[in-house]
């Protein structure tokens, strides 16, 4: 079963997810005319929701007093400016982003039967929950876009506009606009599986080269191995570089998130508006473990090479090649997704303890209200 699920249809469904983003690079060899209107595309991307951004903020203006439905325009606020956000980043980083897509494609079409061993095993060991995660997120969509039908509202997104939107032709365009940022928005929290695809990918390459280490027999081998370990370590630094901003993004719309869900566990709300923002929460909350989990094998996968080295025959070798061994062993510094004085290293431990972190602030909320 999971051998059907081959890496090249793993690529076609995670870009299956984000296409509406606008956030998947064109392939490298796209003429400037493809080029030009992708980035026409992505700036009219960015407008629509600004377009959107815009009335939300001024309809917490208006309903600045009530508090549900201000904290609850506020959370879907940050979402569409998460959706502005990450689409600037990706138009920035166009170009960076063309390479690595494309070089994982390559890698992938020429990937030897132990290589793709290694990138099925990868697969097995998370498509289920990155495949659920997706699955989940465009349903909540669907489910969002017909908010209309269910609740006594006018749009899926809480908006005040300045003019009167009671004609059809007009609650049309409007409705559809909702309806493709709507959409748009859920394809970004996606982006979390587009990153988490290029991290797994990293790391599989590393245990990839750490069985051609440990096979090295002469010291030709061997430095092929150190200029494949030098090229994989920049391709790491380049794919940590293109997401680090939208972790950090994504790590501040968790906290506001978790702190607004804190408040809203305690203060007396409807039990819906609970279950709303528990599930923004666990949402958030799977975003960023969608980085987090692959970014944790990237830190080992990437110490793991001297290991690799130290495990192969090096004692039966020449004196030469015992050097070359004992000058990879000497230092090695793990490929880490960190953002300087906020997240000091992306890794599992770190989502352990800002779970923990968050569950403080809720007692320590709870402390305050009551007294």
């Amino acid at each position: 079963m999971t051998k059907q699920i081959t890496p090249e249809k793993v690529i076609h469904i995670t870009w299956l997810s984000v296409v509406i983003t606008l956030c998947w690079p064109l392939p490298i060899n796209s003429d400037r005319n493809k080029i030009f209107c992708f980035k026409i595309l992505q700036i009219c991307s960015i407008i629509s929701a600004c377009l959107l951004f815009l009335p939300m903020l001024y309809f917490c203006y208006v309903h600045f007093d009530d508090l549900i439905a201000t904290s609850s325009c506020v959370c879907l606020t940050i979402g569409v400016s998460q959706n502005i956000f990450q689409t600037i980043v990706c138009c920035v980083k166009h170009v960076s982003l063309q390479r690595i897509v494309e070089e994982m494609i390559v890698c992938i079409k020429e990937a030897e039967q132990y290589e793709r061993e290694i990138f099925y095993k990868y697969i097995k060991k998370c498509y289920v929950f990155c495949g659920c995660s997706i699955a989940c997120t465009y349903v909540t969509a669907v489910g969002f876009s017909l908010r209309p039908a269910i609740l006594p509202v006018p749009f899926p997104f809480d908006v005040e506009y300045p003019f009167p939107v009671n004609y059809t032709s007009v609650y049309i365009i409007i409705y559809m606009q909702h309806v493709c940022v709507c959409f748009q928005s859920a394809a970004q929290i996606c982006i979390s599986s587009f990153g988490g695809l290029l991290l797994w990918f990293t790391a599989a390459r590393f245990e990839c080269l750490a069985v051609n280490l440990e096979r090295s027999t002469d010291t030709d081998t061997l430095i092929d191995c150190v200029k494949k370990q030098l090229h994989l370590r920049r391709y790491g630094e380049e794919v940590l570089n293109n997401f680090r901003f939208m972790v950090l993004y994504a790590v501040g719309v968790a906290t506001f998130a978790l702190t607004l869900c804190c408040i809203m566990m305690i203060v007396d709300v409807p039990l819906f508006v609970k279950i709303q923002y528990i599930g923004a929460c666990v949402t958030v909350l799977t975003e960023i473990y969608l980085y987090t989990w692959p970014a944790d094998y990237l830190i080992d996968m990437s110490m793991g090479i001297p290991q690799s080295a130290y495990n192969s025959t090096w004692y039966d070798r020449r004196l030469e090649m015992q050097k070359n061994l004992l000058n990879m062993l000497t230092y090695q510094k793990p490929l880490v997704l960190s953002i300087r004085c906020i997240v000091p290293e992306l890794s599992l431990r770190y989502y352990c303890s800002y779970l923990s972190n968050a569950f403080s602030i809720f007692t320590t909320l709870r402390v305050m209200i009551q007294n």
